[in-house]
């Protein structure tokens, strides 16, 4: 379905869209940042959808893009790169987005005459790619669903058949997710003109606001939280924690802790960056939980932390499952960076099973899709404890059976993907 698309004249949005692939490709900033920055002097709502739009949708696609242009650019890394990206742009525009082939080249056309020299002289080079450029050229399985090689090799070892669509899945766009916190939020969000949509959890949430999420009364008054309903889902594989103590263990922004406190544990929140840590003290008080901090390095003995009757280990990792919302993992990403990953993550796993009490249980979760981070981590630790087991976790979304525990697999509507894994302590160490 073609989308609305703004008037090619003066048109800030593609202009601004060059300046955030920049930042992203070559300085190395996360698309986030780089698009809140691009966003700030533009007011219009539609514009500002735009930008956003062909800034993460041609990061999202830039691999099966790049692979669609080769035939007519044998050498691009020879291009002044805002000509470069501006192809690339045009052909996310042109041949994901909809936007109508005339209208689609000229007005990128128009936007590399407007850089000026030497920029200016490749506009009938940009004409003539964008006009015969086809996704029917794309060559490779892994071009196809936008990964390198070297990712596509390693979330297909992990996730066999379902490697394709997870990963196809992770180039659509999302909805923005809220949890509930308060019962009114839902009266709340459409009194300031949201249209909101329930989510596949109870307290899960489908929103599109008419300004940024900050400046809604129910986010400044802790009525919600951004948070992925698969990232909700990880929580619940503890079961019951009222009245229980549970670790929450790189905790980050609070956002687990607090969906751990509106369910009744007592909190210990654990995070390593001190930065980190008073952002979710932050958000913790804007959404009205209690939880107590802590700033320690959990790849460590946690021996000053009292024994708990739980933990969630949301531990750090490559990130493979979220590339729909950080597409410049994939750009980025290398086999060793999952295995350094995992290292740490054994580490922790190790240091955090030490604080739960016997009979208590652990929730280990990745939201990676490698083998590596998730099932090989808990496999190792397995065989190291043998007062432990694993045992399956049962959540609220569709899972896909891992060697042990399972994934929650990326889909169409939004979902991020996971990797969990639910531990129970059956006697001391």
């Amino acid at each position: 379905m073609k989308r609305a698309t703004p008037a090619a004249r003066s048109d800030p949005p593609r202009t601004r869209v060059l300046a955030t692939l920049h930042a992203v490709l070559r300085r190395g900033e996360p698309t986030g940042v780089a698009l809140a920055r691009a966003l700030g002097p533009i007011g219009d709502r539609a514009d500002r959808a735009f930008l956003t739009d062909l800034a993460y949708g041609t990061l999202r696609w830039l691999p099966t893009l790049d692979a669609a242009l080769a035939p007519w650019l044998p050498e691009p890394e020879r291009l002044p790169y805002r000509v470069r990206d501006a192809l690339r742009v045009g052909a996310y525009e042109r041949l994901v987005r909809g936007t109508p082939d005339h209208a689609a080249v000229h007005a990128w056309v128009e936007v590399v005459k407007r850089a000026g020299d030497p920029d200016a002289r490749l506009a009938g080079l940009v004409n003539a790619v964008l006009r015969r450029v086809d996704l029917a050229d794309v060559r490779g399985d892994a071009a196809a669903v936008s990964l390198s090689p070297a990712l596509w090799h390693h979330l297909r070892r992990a996730l066999g058949p379902m490697a394709a669509p997870a990963a196809r899945a992770m180039r659509s766009p999302e909805p923005l997710w809220l949890t509930a916190h308060r019962d009114d939020a839902v009266e709340r969000l459409r009194a300031e003109g949201a249209d909101v949509r329930p989510g596949p959890l109870p307290l899960s949430l489908a929103v599109r606001l008419q300004r940024p999420l900050a400046e809604t009364e129910a986010f400044r008054e802790g009525l919600v939280q951004p948070q992925n309903p698969s990232s909700a889902a990880v929580v619940t594989a503890l079961g019951s924690v009222a009245g229980r103590t549970v670790l929450d263990v790189g905790s980050g922004h609070g956002v687990k802790a607090a969906q751990l406190a509106a369910a009744g544990a007592t909190v210990l929140a654990v995070e390593v960056d001190p930065r980190r840590a008073a952002s979710g003290r932050r958000n913790l008080a804007r959404l009205g939980r209690r939880v107590q901090h802590h700033v320690l390095d959990a790849s460590r003995p946690l021996r000053d932390l009292p024994m708990a009757d739980a933990a969630l280990l949301d531990a750090p990792c490559t990130g493979t499952g979220t590339l729909r919302g950080h597409p410049e993992i994939k750009l980025r990403w290398r086999p060793d960076d999952a295995r350094a990953a995992a290292a740490r993550q054994a580490a922790m796993l190790a240091s955090v099973a030490d604080r739960v009490a016997p009979g208590g249980c652990l929730v280990y979760a990745v939201c990676a899709l490698g083998l590596e981070e998730g099932p090989e981590v808990v496999a190792a630790f397995l065989a190291a404890q043998p007062a432990w087991r694993s045992v399956p976790p049962q959540l609220p979304l569709p899972t896909h059976p891992a060697p042990v525990g399972a994934w929650l697999l990326p889909d169409d509507a939004g979902l991020d993907g996971f990797y969990v894994a639910r531990l129970e302590r059956t006697g001391a160490a």
